[in-house]
C-alpha cells in the first residue's frame, strides 16, 4: 500500500540556503514544483483460512469468503541487521531557482509471495536502505543522490508474525545503475526461478542469499513481431507465475504449463495494457501462448491524468483465477474469473503461437 505527501521547506545545499522539495519519483518538477510529494510505501500482510467453496463461487458471487486483518511488515531487515527504512534518495538540483528536489520513497513495494521448499518467500523491489547513512548511498558526479530500485528476496517470512525478523537480500543480476523491477518468480522442483524479462524470455535461477545466474533465453515470435511493429512499446513482467496442470479446464493448452502476467507500456501515450501468458512447465520454460488483453478497470492517479491500471499478483485455486491490481495508484482491485473463461481468452487471441 502507498500514499503521497506534500513537502517543501528551506534548507541548506552547497553551503547556502536553498528551497528543498521532496516528492515521489517520476513526478515532473516543472509542473509539480508546488505540489511536492513523498511516496509512503509499505508491505502489509495477514493470514486467513481459505473457504474452498466460497473461493470457487467468487466469479459468480463477487465474494471471496476471506476475512483478515493486515499489519505492516516490520520484521524486514537488512543483511547487517538494520531496519528496512530511511531508503536512499534520488536528487536533482535546479540551479536557475536554487532548488533541490528530493525523490523520496519510504519503504519497499510490489511484493510477490510464493512458497518455496515449504517456506513462505516474498520478493519485492525497493530503493536500497541507507540505515541512516545517506553518504553510503549511490551518488552522481555532482554528489547528488542517485538511488535506483533493485529487486530483493526474503525467505522464511511468517504471515502471522509480521514483526519476526527476516532478512532481505538483493537479487544479484541486472543493472546496478538502473532500476530493476517486475521480475516474475516461480518454482520448479527444488529450484527458485525468475522471469527476468518476457522478451526475450530470460530465466534466472536464484539462491536464498540472492545470488542469481542466467539459465535460459528464448523468444516468442508473435510478441517479437508485435514489438517490431510498435517500437514505442516496452514489454515487462507482472505478478508471479503459477503452475497449471488441469487439461480439462485449459483445452486450448491441455498440458502442464505455467500461467503468468505481462504488460505492455506505451511510451508515446503513457498507457498500460495487461495480458496473461503461458510458458512451458520444464526447461527452457519457453513462452507458448499470450491471451487477449485483460479487462482491468483503470483510474486516474490525479485529476486530468492518464488513467491506468497495474497488475501485481496472481492466484489460482479451485479453478478460480484472481488477478490483483491497482487502479490509478489508489484503488485495490481484483479481476476474478474461472480458469475456463481465461482459457477462452487464449483461444481467441491474435498472439497465440
Amino acid at each position: 500500500m502507498a500514499r503521497q505527501e506534500i513537502s517543501r521547506y528551506i534548507g541548506s545545499y552547497l553551503g547556502g540556503e536553498a528551497t528543498i522539495i521532496e516528492q515521489a519519483p517520476n513526478a515532473d518538477p516543472s509542473t509539480e514544483k508546488l505540489s511536492n510529494k513523498v511516496w509512503h510505501s509499505q508491505i502489509v500482510m495477514g493470514s486467513a483460512s481459505l473457504n474452498a467453496e466460497a473461493w470457487a463461487r467468487w466469479p459468480t458471487t463477487g465474494q471471496d469468503g476471506l476475512s483478515m486483518s493486515l499489519q505492516s511488515w516490520k520484521g524486514l531487515q537488512t543483511p547487517s541487521g538494520g531496519q528496512w527504512s530511511r531508503l536512499c534518495m534520488e536528487e536533482t538540483y535546479v540551479a536557475v531557482n536554487n532548488t533541490l528536489i528530493r525523490y523520496i520513497v519510504t519503504g519497499p513495494e510490489d511484493p510477490k509471495a510464493l512458497v518455496h521448499n515449504a517456506s513462505l518467500m516474498v520478493t519485492f523491489d525497493s530503493l536500497p536502505p541507507s540505515e541512516g547513512h545517506q553518504l553510503s548511498c549511490r551518488h552522481d558526479a555532482l554528489g547528488l543522490g542517485d538511488a535506483v530500485a533493485q529487486m530483493y528476496l526474503a525467505i522464511g517470512v511468517k504471515g502471522t508474525e509480521p514483526f519476526a525478523p527476516v532478512t532481505g537480500y538483493r537479487l544479484g543480476y541486472g543493472k546496478q545503475g538502473g532500476d530493476e523491477k517486475n521480475w516474475v518468480p516461480f518454482t520448479s522442483g527444488d529450484a527458485l526461478y525468475f522471469v527476468y524479462s518476457p522478451l526475450p524470455h530470460v530465466i534466472l535461477e536464484a539462491q536464498s542469499d540472492g545470488s542469481c545466474a542466467k539459465k535460459y533465453s528464448t523468444s516468442f515470435r508473435p510478441l517479437q513481431r508485435l514489438v517490431k511493429e510498435n517500437p514505442h512499446i516496452k514489454v515487462r513482467g507482472s505478478g508471479q507465475a503459477v503452475l497449471i496442470d488441469d487439461p480439462a479446464a485449459t483445452p486450448s493448452l491441455p498440458q502442464a504449463h505455467f500461467l503468468a502476467l505481462l504488460h505492455l507500456f506505451d511510451f508515446s501515450s503513457g498507457r498500460y495494457r495487461h495480458f496473461a501468458y503461458r510458458f512451458g512447465a520444464s526447461p527452457p520454460f519457453m513462452m507458448l501462448q499470450m491471451s487477449s488483453q485483460l479487462p482491468l478497470t483503470e483510474a486516474e492517479a490525479k485529476p486530468g491524468g492518464v488513467p491506468f491500471a497495474f497488475a501485481s499478483g496472481l492466484v489460482v485455486q479451485n479453478r478460480t483465477v484472481a488477478i490483483s491490481y491497482g487502479a490509478g495508484d489508489r484503488d485495490a482491485r481484483a479481476l476474478v474469473l474461472t480458469l475456463g473463461r481465461l482459457d477462452e481468452m487464449f483461444n481467441c487471441s491474435n498472439h497465440a503461437a
